[in-house]
Parts: structure tokens; C-alpha cells; sequence
């Protein structure tokens, strides 16, 4: 078969690890997973570039290019226009400085669908089609986020409820609001509301952003007042309050849901006036909660996502609405988050979230690809890394949770597993013999809970000094940014630099001995497995940034189980359920089938593997090589 006949389907999954999906299988389950590596080529050492996290792999993925090349290396901060002014965290197209796949194909003349594939907005084609490709969190395409309405202190938004005079069934009705105010980017007063959970870095000099601003500051195009909805609590039974009726008015009219606990509405398509002006966005809600005396209740209200914003070309946005639904980015993970204690809901609702997403992406990408002329489609499902964030530690045996826990949390991601598994499968039966199916994930997970802060070990060498909780960079020497990346606050380069140009390289080894030398007290081991020069980081693919805020003087990694979930660990660290590597199958047309590749397989190898499938040049940055290995019949033209 001719290549020039072939395309290619791409579908990445964050977060999912080899060693994950093998003990399922190993259970009977996955059966499309299976599938696949019983008919394609599996590369169990697929290895991801340094830090082994979401920007960068994404878009090594996209570019083969590392690190050095594309110059993403965190969750950028940026500014877009869409915004009018306003800010919200995130990494975007305009953050690569390699040319991405999509483009070298388009000027081959390919066409090329992409679904939420990650930092892939602004478009950067000229045809084609994409939908979304913001981060997970935020997306500046909604209207607002998803709100978790309660009257016990959980969520976001507050219900407070009022007897009524006028009863149903014998018991008084309660009403409230639900109120979706102006707020975040849109508030009255800049940074208005804004969730200051998470640290910001990465920030280029002469571009910063508002105090406060961080990854969980919501994206809110709401004007004020906002939206208001009128609820109605009441009693079908004559017993106890058992149903929740949401409606327009304050009479109870013009009803959007009559809900009962534990049930969702239909979707709604709905006007908000916004800084855009009027606009239409889709919101379902679901009755999470409700006590019989009425007086506790939660109301989960997702992501509002306008329908005519988020594709390029812009018409394809009501097309996908009318013909596949709603699309959403948030799964949920806005509510649940990382720390199980203080989850606004319970796992249930990103289950349920994240499969009508998962099946979403198989319809639109059947529906897409059926009407439209392509070559290449590339689509990103995020769910399983949102699930290793919340509960992998809980599901791990080595952290000791209460079996009853670990067993709940274990099956929460292994459901997620399971509705990827449905979602590909779809896939694999709507191909045709043409088409080449690659799957792959930008990095694994692990439990994330024996964590080193190596500013307290900088500190214990006297390397780093605090004074009243704030760092004195009178006497501090080195000071850790962009996660695994240490800086020496060097003279003349840094704003409160103290170290001269001449000890530089004192001042490193001092660090890089003080990392060898640190003893974990709880464990008695040694939690850096990797610290290098910066001019020795060259090798992980990490140089080329002359504000040394992406890359610093010093790369570390830690080795197992020290570190977070995922992003400062190597690609081959593991436990035993889970691991850092990345998945890698290819499956279809001209594909060796059964084979296990025992070689290491890079990130950077999938878009020059790409353009070999679909006979075009790699783009003009690509570093990786193909994996020559997975065809039947390679061969190179003259």
C-alpha cells in the first residue's frame, strides 16, 4: 500500500502509564487495549523529556522537538485577547518556538482534525479544523466554570434557602438561587475572586501578571450581575424533601430540571450576557445532594461552554453541538481536586463527567472525520491524570490507606480506565484499512505522597536563608524554581544577586553535593537519583533558555517513591501498580502486529514516525527518528 494513501489517528491520553493498563489487562479487563497490542506494536519504554510533565510532553509529542527546542517548559502565564485585558494561567500555541506537525503537514497540503489537543490555541493552521486546545484548566473558551452550589460550607457558591408559606405534599417549599456572579476575569475589580491555590512561575520578565493570578483562577466572561436560576426543594412523597425543580423565573414556570438525588438534568442551551455580548452556552445540573429535612443540599453545575467559540472554523461549534452535543473541558476537577479531604463532591461525578466526555470525542472525532477531508486527527483525553492527582497515592497499597478507601479509589481509576477503553474501542471498529491508530500519554503517575522540599534541604546547608518565613536574598546563595530546577542567585544576573561571577561554579558543586549528601530521616534513603550541570543538561534534551527561568543552573530529579505524582521523576521510575513511563501502541494499516519493541521509545520519535506513515516531511525542528521497527515493510523513497 502506498503511504501517500495512508492517515493517521492520534489519541493521547494524560496520565496513563504501561504498568496500569498491563495489571488490568492482566485481569481481563481493557479488551481494546488488549486489542491493540495483541494486534500492533507495544513499546513499553516509552520515555518522556525532563520534567515528566503535561506542557512539555504535549508538545515534544507535537513537534518532536525537546525541550530546548520548543522552549515550553511550564504553565505559562498568558494574556489573551479574548479576555479583554483579562488574565488566567495556562500555555498556549504562542508558547512554541518549534513548528508543530500540523503546520508542516498543512504545507505539504494534508489537512489536519484536531479535538482539545493540548496548547494547540490559538490556531496556528490555516484550514483544517480544531476544536478547544486549551489546558485542562482553565479554558478561555467557557463562559464560566463549573460551580458546586451548597448550603453546608463545600463548593463554591453558596444556596441559602428560605420556607415558604406555600406548601406541597404537606410540607413547606424551600427556594433559593443559584447565583453564577461576575467574577474572576470579569470582576468588578481585577483579580476579583480569584483562587490563589496554586504557585505561579515561569513568568517572563515585563510580563506579569496580576497578584493572585494562578492555575485555578476561574475564566468568568459574565458581566455583572451574572445569571441567577430559582430553586425550588419540596416533597413528591408528603414524607420528606426528595426533589430539587430549577427554573428561570422565582415562580417555578419556566422549569430547566425537576431533579430527583443523584440525577442529572438535560443539557440547556442557554443566553448569558457576557463581555462579548450576549451569548449562548450549554449547563447541565445534577441534585449530588439532599437531606430529607431539605436543609442540606448540594447542586453541581458544569463548565458553561460557549457553542459558537471554541472551533476553528468557528461554524463547526454549533455543527459538533447539534450534531454530537455539548462540548465541556472540565471534568470535574475543579470541584474534586488533589487532596480527597476536601473534595466538594464525591468521584462520581468526574466518572460520570469524563465518559460523557470520553464518548463525546469518539462521536465528534467519527463525525468529523467522516464529512471532512484529513489526513492527520489528533485528539487529548485528560482524565486519567486528573484521577493520579486525586486518589493514586489512596489506590497504591505502599501508602497504607484503610482498605475500604484504597479498594473505593482503586476502582475510581480503574472506571476511568475502563471508559477509555470504550472510547477506543469505538474508534478501532470505525477505522478503515487505510488508517494507522497511534496511542500515547505525555507522561504516567505515581502515589505522590513522600514529598522532599528541597528549598528546606537548601536551607539545612545554609544555602538558602528565611527570615520571618520570607527568603533573605542578602545571604541566600541558591533557591529552587520551575520545580526540579535550582538557581544560584548570581551577581549581575539576578534582581538581589550575591554570589560573584567567579564562585559560580563553587556555589554549583556546593549544591549538587548538598543534594548527594541529603538522607531522607523517615526512610534512611537518598531521594535525588539524577542532579546535573546546566551545561550537562544538554543530554535530557534541556538548553537554549537565556532567562534561566525555564531551565536553571541545576536539574534534579528524585528517584521512587520520593516526588509528586508526576513531572520530578524519571520516565523509568514505577511502583507496583503504576509509573512515569508513557504508553505507546501503534495499531492498522502497514503495522507489525504482536510485536513488543524492547528499545527505548522517545516522545520526540511519534511526529517524525508520523510523517513517514503519511509520506510528508517532519517539521522543520524535529529531532526525533522513526521508529522504523513498527512497520512491516519500511523502506525509505529515493
Amino acid at each position: 500500500m502506498s503511504r501517500s494513501l495512508r492517515k493517521c489517528i492520534l489519541i493521547g491520553m494524560d496520565g496513563v502509564n504501561p504498568k496500569f493498563v498491563e495489571n488490568m489487562i492482566k485481569k481481563g479487563d481493557l479488551p481494546a487495549f488488549k486489542r491493540m497490542i495483541k494486534e500492533g506494536v507495544y513499546a513499553p519504554y516509552c520515555l518522556s523529556s525532563i520534567p515528566t510533565s503535561t506542557p512539555e510532553n504535549w508538545t515534544t509529542i507535537a513537534t518532536g522537538a525537546w525541550n530546548g527546542t520548543h522552549q515550553v517548559m511550564s504553565f505559562q502565564v498568558f494574556q489573551p485577547p479574548e479576555l479583554h485585558g483579562g488574565w488566567m494561567a495556562g500555555y498556549t500555541s504562542r508558547e512554541c518556538k518549534a513548528e508543530f506537525i500540523w503546520d508542516a503537514l498543512e504545507r505539504a497540503g494534508k489537512r489536519c482534525i484536531l479535538i482539545k489537543y493540548p496548547a494547540s490555541w490559538p490556531p496556528t493552521m490555516k484550514k483544517g479544523i480544531q476544536i478547544c486546545g486549551c489546558h485542562v484548566r482553565p479554558c478561555l473558551h467557557q463562559i464560566d466554570g463549573a460551580h458546586y452550589f451548597s448550603t453546608f460550607g463545600k463548593g463554591n457558591a453558596e444556596i441559602r434557602l428560605k420556607e415558604e408559606k406555600k406548601e406541597k405534599n404537606g410540607l413547606p417549599i424551600l427556594t433559593g438561587i443559584l447565583h453564577f456572579e461576575a467574577r474572576g476575569l470579569g470582576a468588578r475589580s481585577p483579580g476579583g475572586g480569584l483562587d490563589e491555590r496554586s504557585r505561579l512561575y515561569g513568568v517572563p520578565d515585563g510580563n506579569k501578571p496580576p497578584e493572585g493570578v494562578s492555575l485555578s483562577t476561574p475564566v468568568c466572561k459574565l458581566v455583572p450581575p451574572g445569571k441567577k436560576f430559582y430553586l425550588q426543594v419540596y416533597s413528591s412523597n408528603g414524607e420528606s424533601y426528595n426533589r430539587c425543580l430549577i427554573s428561570r423565573d422565582r415562580g417555578g414556570r419556566d422549569v430547566l430540571a425537576d431533579l430527583s438525588p443523584g440525577e442529572w438534568s438535560d443539557w440547556i442551551l442557554e443566553t448569558f450576557d457576557t463581555y462579548d455580548g450576549p451569548r449562548e452556552g450549554t449547563i447541565r445540573f445534577k441534585l449530588d445532594k439532599l437531606s430529607p429535612d431539605g436543609r442540606m443540599i448540594g447542586i453541581y453545575a458544569t463548565q458553561i461552554m460557549d457553542v459558537d467559540g471554541y472551533t476553528m472554523p468557528r461554524s463547526i461549534g454549533r455543527e459538533l453541538y447539534e450534531a454530537v452535543g455539548p462540548f465541556i473541558t472540565d471534568i470535574g476537577w475543579e470541584g474534586l481536586g488533589h487532596d480527597w479531604r476536601k473534595s466538594w463532591f464525591g468521584t462520581d461525578i468526574m466518572e460520570e463527567l469524563a465518559d460523557y466526555q470520553n464518548r463525546w470525542l469518539a462521536k465528534a472525532l467519527k463525525y468529523l472525520c467522516s464529512k471532512y477531508k484529513w489526513d492527520l486527527c489528533m485528539l487529548q483525553s485528560h482524565c486519567i491524570d486528573c484521577a493520579n492527582h486525586h486518589a493514586l497515592a489512596l489506590a497504591d497499597p505502599a501508602y497504607g490507606a484503610e482498605p475500604k478507601l484504597r479498594k473505593h479509589y482503586l476502582g475510581f481509576i480503574e472506571n476511568l480506565h475502563r471508559s477509555l477503553d470504550r472510547m477506543l474501542d469505538e474508534i478501532l471498529n470505525w477505522v478503515d484499512e487505510n488508517t494507522v491508530v497511534i496511542l500515547v500519554s505525555d507522561h504516567g503517575g505515581l502515589p505522590g505522597y513522600m514529598r522532599i522540599d528541597t528549598s528546606k534541604v537548601l536551607e539545612e546547608a545554609g544555602l538558602l536563608v528565611r527570615r520571618n518565613g520570607a527568603i533573605d536574598w542578602s545571604r541566600t546563595k541558591a533557591y529552587v524554581q520551575n520545580g526540579i530546577f535550582i538557581n544560584v542567585n548570581l551577581k549581575g544576573r539576578e534582581p538581589h544577586g550575591i554570589v560573584p561571577p567567579e564562585d559560580y561554579e563553587r556555589v554549583c558543586d556546593e549544591i549538587i553535593a548538598t543534594l548527594h549528601a541529603y538522607v531522607d530521616e523517615k526512610t534512611g534513603l537518598h531521594p535525588y537519583n539524577l542532579v546535573l550541570r546546566r551545561k550537562d543538561a544538554r543530554y535530557l534534551g534541556l538548553y537554549g533558555d537565556p532567562t534561566y527561568k525555564k531551565i536553571g543552573d541545576i536539574v534534579f530529579t528524585f528517584k521512587e517513591p520520593f516526588g509528586g505524582t508526576h513531572g520530578e521523576q524519571l520516565s523509568t521510575a514505577s511502583t507496583s501498580i503504576s509509573s512515569i513511563g508513557s504508553i505507546f501502541i501503534m495499531w492498522g494499516a502497514g503495522i507489525r502486529k504482536g510485536v513488543v519493541l524492547e528499545r527505548n521509545v522517545w516522545l520526540t520519535d511519534i511526529t517524525p514516525t508520523i510523517c513517514y506513515i503519511l509520506n510528508v516531511p517532519p517539521p522543520r525542528d524535529t529531532e526525533g527518528a522513526i521508529i522504523y521497527q513498527a512497520f512491516e515493510d519500511f523502506y525509505i523513497d529515493d
